[in-house]
């Protein structure tokens, strides 16, 4: 029977992978502000020209493939919208975006947009189908919609070469793929099975176990938390530089750079340290952010000679060697990407550029306005050697490298040394696999996983839960674990920034800028709500401090996760609701969590779940039941 069933399965599916189209849209003239993006709508000044695309059969499903030479000169977007990635309201089923940002179709009107994807991958369930896409070519220049209008949804990949324009003509074609699970197989736990078993046979990621066997310091931080002094020194950043006008006078000088605030020099951050080791935390990895010259984000991309405000290199070294005698990991935090013209090293050589010549330019940090370093070029001329001296100061552990995985590599139009954002990555995993061979790890910032095969960690995947509870994706029912049903096991991480910090409490000010303190204090009122998402979606704590008050919390921290830790070197293989607010979590050597959000105790398969706590169940069948959340 069950041999049947998978043949009907697998013929229905076979069906549904024949005759497919996709329609795209065109869209010709005057882009759309970015108010206005969510919006299909023709206007005066903007034409859609709307042609459709037979899908081919590939080894991957179905494909999409549109020609760049199909794109005309005035065309700003390329909208896709596969015939069955649409539904009306009322109709079973969800939409669901590459963080596991997932919604039902319930609504009449209204619309979500993901502006960058950290997986290239999506799906779209309809009664007993689930599609889903994968962007296979212009990973890095689309965003993806849902929208509903009187009540019919779809599904949209928006590509944007206006985006790819400002720096080379289109270079390839826009190429996605797309299959389909049918039944009980519709599920978003196969999506993300589908795209890991791609991810290890495609793109060198490896499971934790394997790399521990290589790696040694891996097995050590799979069993320890984060505490990234945040920061031992730094530049204050008023509000209203980051945007506007003001910006445009942030290009500092020795005279004009803001003054060094330090924070919690070397010889404080040794006490740091030993409270952490007292208060009974066994297991840490320590990441020194704020350490180089000028501070954080100071000088950048120069961070040699180490800060003299803080105790210069003598007073790192013995920090380095205080720590590592406790038993703990010492890492450096260094920032590739950033630089200022306040930089010694500053030279418009290494300079990111637009094609027009003018440089490629981000938000004002500590250190000014940021001119992006072509990745390229700091790899011909410095990255390397600066490694070796980094190494070279004694460290051991998972060498941080910001933002690499936190957004889209950058991309320069130089003809010096020209770069699109698929040879940035390249270089980007050079970057993280030389500080693998010389530190013994590499971590990063954020879930996008272009740098996947050479990250251990992540200090977050991305801020989509963050956004939800404060009230600003309205649109959306919630987050499913996509993501880490994909890279549980491969890469250790905390999901999201509200679950950062998370014993501390909401933080008191809710604007994040680079070396500014004031966003990690936080109010003290725990939620033991965002506790218990850490250990449903597999995560592990991390805080950003150099506050003695937060010893306890970081204890307190450590005692959750110690139950759950050995499963960080598990495959995450099945997350489902067993029940109203009760989640089930699996992992490949057979050990579940159930996870309970009500405020009243519930009974699960002959089991009590205390009220917003969870059970473990071992591979044995032995319970753990948490004495307290």
């Amino acid at each position: 029977m069950k041999r049947i069933t998978l043949f009907l399965l697998l013929c229905a599916a076979t069906l549904s992978l024949r005759a497919q189209s996709v329609e795209v849209r065109f869209l010709h003239g005057k882009p759309m502000d970015e108010k206005s993006y969510e919006k299909p709508v023709t206007t005066s000044d903007m034409k859609v020209v709307v042609r459709k695309y037979k899908l081919v059969k590939c080894d991957e499903g179905l494909r999409l493939v549109i020609p760049k030479e199909h794109i005309a000169a005035d065309v700003w977007g390329v909208e896709v919208l596969p015939s069955f990635m649409k539904a009306n309201k009322g109709d079973e089923g969800y939409w669901m975006n590459c963080r596991g940002v997932y919604g039902y179709f319930d609504k009449d009107n209204g619309s979500y947009r993901k502006s960058k994807n950290i997986l290239p991958i999506y799906a779209f369930k309809h009664g007993s189908t689930m599609w889903w896409g994968h962007v296979k070519q212009w990973r890095f220049d689309y965003h993806h919609y849902v929208r509903v209008e009187n009540g019919a949804y779809e599904s949209v990949l928006r590509f944007l070469p206006n985006m790819v324009r400002r720096y080379f003509d289109l270079y390839q074609d826009i190429v996605v793929d797309y299959n389909c699970f049918k039944g009980e197989e519709a599920t978003y736990v196969n999506v993300a099975k589908a795209y890991q078993k791609y991810q290890i046979a495609n793109s060198g990621v490896k499971p934790i176990k394997e790399r521990i066997k290589e790696q040694p310091e891996l097995d050590y931080l799979t069993e320890s938390i984060v505490v990234r002094i945040q920061t031992h020194a730094a530049k204050p950043i008023a509000d209203d530089w980051a945007y506007g006008a003001a910006r445009a006078k942030a290009d500092f000088t020795k005279e004009t750079e803001w003054p060094l605030v330090v924070h919690m020099p070397f010889g404080v951050s040794e006490e740091f340290v030993q409270a952490i080791k007292d208060s009974g935390v066994d297991k840490a990895t320590f990441v020194s952010a704020g350490w180089n010259y000028g501070g954080y984000d100071g000088r950048t991309p120069q961070h040699f000679p180490v800060e003299q405000a803080i105790g210069g290199e003598e007073g790192l070294r013995r920090l380095i060697e205080k720590t590592q005698k406790l038993g703990y990991q010492m890492t450096l935090h260094a920032t590739n990407t950033d630089g200022y013209t306040v930089s010694p090293m500053w030279d418009p050589w290494w300079a990111g550029k637009l094609k027009d010549g003018s440089y490629d330019r981000g938000f004002v940090w500590a250190g000014g306005w940021c001119i992006n370093v072509c990745q390229v070029a700091s790899w011909s001329k410095w990255v390397p050697e600066e490694l070796k001296k980094m190494a070279d100061l004694g460290v051991r552990g998972p060498h941080y490298i910001d933002v690499y995985s936190a957004t889209y590599p950058n991309r320069c139009a130089d003809p010096r040394h020209p770069a699109t954002p698929e040879q940035m990555a390249v270089i980007q995993n050079k970057v993280l696999a030389m500080s693998k061979q010389l530190m013994g790890g590499a971590a990063s910032e954020g879930g996008f996983d272009h740098v996947a095969a050479n990250i251990d960690y992540i200090n977050y995947i991305e801020r989509d839960m963050k956004r939800i509870a404060d009230g600003k994706a309205k649109f959306v029912e919630g987050v499913y674990p996509l993501w880490e049903l994909v890279y549980h096991g491969i890469i250790l991480y905390n999901s999201d920034r509200i679950t950062q910090n998370h014993t501390r409490g909401k933080c008191l000010y809710k604007i994040e800028r680079s070396g500014d303190p004031r966003w990690m204090e936080g109010d003290g009122v725990v939620d033991p709500k965002i506790s218990l998402k850490i250990v449903e979606f597999g995560g592990r704590p991390i805080f950003y401090t150099y506050k003695f008050a937060d010893v306890p919390r970081i204890k307190r921290a450590w005692d959750e996760f110690v139950p759950v830790r050995h499963l960080q070197k598990e495959l995450m293989t099945d997350h489902r609701c067993v029940g109203e607010n009760l989640f089930l979590t699996a992992y490949a050597d057979g050990s579940r969590t159930i996870c309970n959000y009500n405020e009243k105790s519930v009974q699960w398969e002959g089991k009590t779940i205390n009220p917003v706590s969870y059970i473990l169940i071992n591979p044995d069948g032995s319970v753990y039941v948490p004495k307290a959340f």
